[in-house]
């Protein structure tokens, strides 16, 4: 057997989900950050690098990062006097002092200059280099993506950061909004088609895909909620089929005795009757309202035994002994058909909770089903085994037909024509297996050997009396 893959769920999913877009956001704005650095140092962010923008030979090496962020580099002797100037000058101060320097150069924020800046030695041309920067400047290049002020907020680095941040950023939340699609609007599209293809009436709806494990398992219940809806439906079906059939034969088996009791009471009353022959109409007219009773007390304890609510008043009986009682009133009238009645039942006593009216009932309705339909042996037996706690009734007549089997239980079947009834109500056997079935037991028939079987297997454990 194939182990079952063990699948993450959809909350782990979503977890992933926002993981994924953050980490994604992150590197997207790292990236804008490094192609705006990158560009703002002609194609290397090394360069921006205020040292790095004089070389050890004391040139220029890159003026573009210093135009684009309006700072300018003064060059001065050894005396601080400024000898040369790259950009564009913002101050007028063309002298300096050690002190000065140190105060340009300083970071703090109490200064009262609007330029800071950054100076660098170049042993070669005994000269120093002052870069200078206004101060919103370098506050801008810190700030950029948060604050975006400055002089240069418009410029086409920051520009082109926008489009390039927004862009990704679009992308990002599109095949985000494409995974979670895959992975869960999917699945919830096809369990709600499946529902409405349920709802419209539509038969053997199952629905199989592979996704997430709720959603499995969701998928799963449904096509079990399917096939049930399709088990009691077909169910219902059969039901409406017996009912249908049930009323037919119950209508044609009252119609018939009906119709002689209205022909014989209708000539009676005419007068067409011979008086010799009078008694021989009565005795009809009996026998037919009889039958028209039974028939109705039958289909009233059956109607009535279908309810759920129905209970069975049971209690501790001896089984063997009833079984005794039983075979005793049916033994004349058996023995006077001119058949062979033997019973084998132990001594010993067997206590089972059993209602002793009903089960009186299922045994007389197979014991009259034996001596009736039996038209080709002459023995009935009826055995009692206690290892099994088993009742069997059998008869030596002919094979009921294999393909009658299944329906012998039903109400109003009768078996092949050998076996046809002579005045029964066609309830007996039904009337058995819901009394047997009441009792969570078990009736069934089978051919062993020469002989037609009928078993009643009681499903409770036998409680042997103690002996005195």
């Amino acid at each position: 057997m194939r182990k079952k893959k063990l699948k993450t769920g959809i909350f782990h999913k979503l977890v992933l989900s926002y993981v994924i877009f953050a980490v994604l956001t992150f590197l997207v704005i790292l990236l804008c950050f490094l192609l705006a650095a990158t560009k703002m140092g002609n194609g290397n962010a090394d360069n921006l690098s205020v040292y790095d923008i004089v070389d050890d030979e004391g040139n220029i090496v890159n003026e573009q990062p210093i135009k684009e962020l309006g700072a300018w580099i003064e060059v001065l002797d050894e005396e601080y006097n400024v000898t040369e100037v790259y950009g564009t000058k913002r101050t007028e101060q063309m002298q300096y002092t050690p002190g000065d320097i140190f105060s340009i150069t300083s970071s703090e924020e109490d200064t009262a200059r609007d330029y800071v800046g950054f100076i660098k030695y170049v042993e070669k041309t005994k000269k120093y280099y002052l870069i200078m920067y206004n101060k919103s400047s370098v506050q801008y290049n810190v700030t950029f993506l948060i604050n975006m002020t400055g002089e240069n907020s418009t410029s086409p680095v920051t520009i082109m950061m926008y489009a390039l941040f927004f862009g990704l950023s679009i992308a990002n939340v599109l095949l985000l909004s494409l995974y979670l699609r895959h992975k869960i609007k999917k699945p919830l599209d096809a369990l709600m088609a499946g529902m409405e293809k349920v709802k419209a009436g539509e038969s053997n709806v199952t629905l199989n895909m592979k996704t997430e494990a709720e959603f499995e398992q969701i998928m799963e219940a449904f096509n079990v909620m399917s096939n049930q809806l399709e088990k009691e439906k077909a169910e219902n079906a059969m039901l409406i089929k017996k009912k249908n059939q049930l009323l037919l034969e119950l209508s044609h088996d009252i119609k018939t005795p009906i119709a002689t009791i209205k022909s014989y009471s209708n000539a009676l009353e005419a007068g067409l009757v011979p008086e010799e022959k009078k008694q021989s109409y009565y005795q009809t007219i009996d026998k037919k309202v009889d039958r028209i009773l039974n028939l109705s007390e039958d289909m009233f304890l059956m109607l009535k035994m279908d309810y759920e609510d129905y209970k069975i008043q049971t209690e501790k009986t001896d089984i063997c002994e009833l079984l005794r009682k039983i075979c005793a009133e049916y033994y004349d009238e058996i023995e006077g058909a001119g058949f062979e009645f033997s019973v084998r039942i132990p001594e010993e006593a067997y206590y089972y909770p059993i209602d002793v009216r009903l089960f009186a009932r299922v045994i007389g309705n197979l014991l009259t089903n034996a001596q009736k339909y039996n038209r080709t042996g002459r023995q009935i037996q009826v055995l009692f085994d206690e290892n099994n706690a088993t009742i069997k009734i059998m008869d030596d007549g002919k094979e009921i037909k294999q393909e009658e089997n299944h329906s012998i239980f039903d109400a109003f079947s009768r078996g092949d024509k050998a076996r046809s009834s002579d005045g029964g109500t066609g309830l007996g056997l039904a009337i058995a297996k819901t009394i047997v079935e009441k009792h969570a037991g078990e009736i069934g028939y089978c051919r062993e050997e020469d002989w037609n079987l009928f078993y009643i297997k009681l499903s409770v454990e036998k409680n042997k009396k103690n002996s005195m």
